[in-house]
């Protein structure tokens, strides 16, 4: 069977606009065009599919779509999108460069540990480090915004477009101040805490999930009585002479030199602080991404005894 396509882009993206703005006279005005260039795109479109895509009336004034209309924006949503990920990437090629995304937790406590390893391949000079949230950055990396990410999370990744390495697992911490009751405890279970006041991590992070299961599981609902994105201000929070409440954090952000005092937690089964290096599955790896994904799963090897 001979297979035939010849879209274009143009008539691709005057298609999608046309399916969010439902009128002819906006798309024409955003693409800077005549009405009937639209109207000869939507026809190729249908020619080329066998289908109807729209539903007019005779003023073009209102338009509906066809099941088959509706279906195809899909599609083409997803064409348009792959194909600005295939720039960025070609892009990206060009400048020899690797983008990675480092979450605030990882790039101020894990990265430091792994950057001489880093320095010593060549590796730290070309790459070019963009500074989010995971869940932001997760989704940057689908969209072709980075080459690749190192990622928090408190479940392995799992998703049929991300190839991912785990590198590192980490513990969850209570953190209280020197002269707090629990200070001398090596460890303390959760429901201890239930009448704690704690000052979070807002929601940016990874570690409100990690709270809130551990608060289902235990049925401990402890009370949080201030969030923040900055880690310093509540460390700083936690240490102060009144005693304002307590924290959870993953033991990296906690080194040994630090003001607070960081207490295991004496439950079974409980959250931990999973980094990975994660890159889309169907980006084909550069030489020198390649050697930093080697480089960096040296790390994997050791957590698997391999």
């Amino acid at each position: 069977m001979d297979v035939r396509f010849f879209m274009n882009i143009k008539d691709l993206q005057y298609y999608k606009k046309l399916y969010q703005e439902k009128r002819y006279t906006k798309v024409a005005n955003f693409f800077h065009v005549s009405q009937p260039a639209i109207t000869a795109a939507i026809q190729r479109l249908e020619k080329e599919l066998g289908t109807q895509l729209i539903i007019r009336d005779q003023s073009h004034h209102e338009i509906r779509f066809t099941e088959s209309g509706r279906q195809f924006e899909r599609h083409a949503t997803q064409m348009l999108k792959e194909l600005d990920i295939a720039r960025q990437e070609i892009q990206a090629l060009k400048m020899e460069k690797v983008s990675i995304g480092l979450p605030p937790i990882i790039g101020n406590y894990y990265f430091p540990a792994i950057s001489s390893m880093l320095a010593k391949e060549n590796l730290l000079q070309n790459m070019n480090v963009y500074e989010d949230g995971s869940q932001s950055l997760f989704h940057k990396l689908l969209t072709g915004k980075m080459d690749m990410a190192l990622l928090g999370a408190i479940h392995p990744i799992e998703d049929e477009h991300v190839t991912s390495h785990l590198l590192a697992r980490k513990k969850f911490k209570i953190i209280v101040s020197p002269q707090h009751s629990l200070a001398t405890r090596k460890s303390v279970a959760f429901q201890e805490l239930k009448d704690e006041p704690f000052i979070q991590l807002s929601d940016h992070f990874i570690h409100p999930l990690a709270f809130e299961g551990l608060s289902k599981k235990t049925r401990t609902h402890p009370p949080v009585i201030y969030r923040t994105n900055d880690i310093q201000i509540i460390k700083g929070m936690v240490v102060v002479a009144e005693n304002v409440g307590i924290s959870f954090f993953t033991e990296i952000a906690v080194p040994e030199y630090a003001p607070v005092i960081a207490l295991s937690l004496a439950d079974p089964g409980q959250p931990e602080f999973l980094i990975s290096l994660a890159y889309r599955s169907n980006h084909i790896l550069t030489p020198l991404q390649q050697k930093l994904v080697d480089v960096l799963t040296k790390q994997e090897q050791r957590i698997n005894g391999s």
